[in-house]
């Protein structure tokens, strides 16, 4: 008897593991957060870039307005596979208990999500997307050893605005939401100058996020709408029981493909000790 997709429980279909994994990811990844979310179907995506306005000027009535073009540009995003590999025994499949399957959905999204944020606050990736370290022209505001004041926050968007870029999000290394949480309102002073530093909270008026991938010491401040984050054909899932025929077991693979695009590098500013 030919087992079929209409017998099995919902919880083991290919279908239901996609739709988990992806809200899984978006819910952790940080580079899904803080950035333009694109989905596509296509081998890359291209975004026009507008880099500078045509001039306009000052006339006579009926005198010649002249003819002047933008300055325009392009970028363009080819998103690079990021998969996950599990196996799980037949007897669990069997068993269709739907927390296996939300189990199994929830490690391999947050494997997924781990790699994708470690490229885009990374430098160049083996098979990856290129991260914020590679690309070239953003702003840096030295914040020297301690994290003691907002005022580096501040600096970022003064430098931003200047470039074109209105920044929305913050994101911290662990380390730097710790020490902002341990600041104080000054010399002597038990007072927090935070209540707390936590995912969703305002710093400077823009939205903070924590992830372990930014490097310890920085933080990054970014336009979400010149960041854009690219997934292919969302995430798929596919199941065999062939290559783990020996050992009576399942496979479960995830696969995502995620492209990273900057429209604005003068735009992002690091936030770091650069001295």
């Amino acid at each position: 008897m030919a087992t079929l997709n209409s017998t099995l429980q919902n919880a083991f279909t290919p279908e239901d593991y996609g739709v988990l994994v992806d809200a899984e990811v978006n819910a952790k990844s940080v580079a899904f957060q803080a950035a333009t979310v694109v989905d596509t179907d296509k081998h890359q995506v291209r975004f026009p870039v507008l880099e500078k306005d045509p001039a306009t000027g000052w006339y006579a009535e009926n005198s010649p307005i002249t003819l002047v073009d933008p300055v325009t540009n392009e970028i363009v995003v080819v998103p690079s596979k990021v998969a996950g590999l599990t196996q799980v025994s037949n007897e669990a499949v069997d068993d269709t208990d739907p927390a296996v399957a939300e189990m199994i959905g929830r490690a391999l999204a947050r494997d997924i999500a781990r790699k994708t944020d470690a490229a885009f606050f990374g430098n160049t990736v083996a098979n990856g997307p290129s991260g914020l370290l590679s690309v070239a022209g953003v702003k840096v505001v030295d914040t020297g050893a301690a994290w003691t004041t907002l005022d580096h926050f501040h600096q970022a968007k003064h430098d931003a605005t200047a470039e074109g870029a209105e920044l929305t999000h913050i994101v911290l290394a662990p380390d730097v939401a710790l020490a902002l949480a341990k600041a104080k309102t000054g010399t002597g002073s038990n007072q927090g100058l935070l209540e707390t530093v936590d995912d969703g909270i305002r710093l400077a008026g823009l939205v903070a996020l924590i992830s372990p991938a930014v490097a310890a010491g920085n933080a990054w401040a970014l336009d979400s709408t010149q960041v854009m984050t690219v997934r292919r054909r969302g995430t798929t899932v596919t199941t065999s029981k062939d290559a783990a025929f020996g050992s009576d077991a399942t496979q479960i693979r995830a696969v995502s493909r995620v492209g990273f695009g900057f429209a604005n590098p003068s735009g992002i500013v690091r936030l770091y000790d650069a001295a």
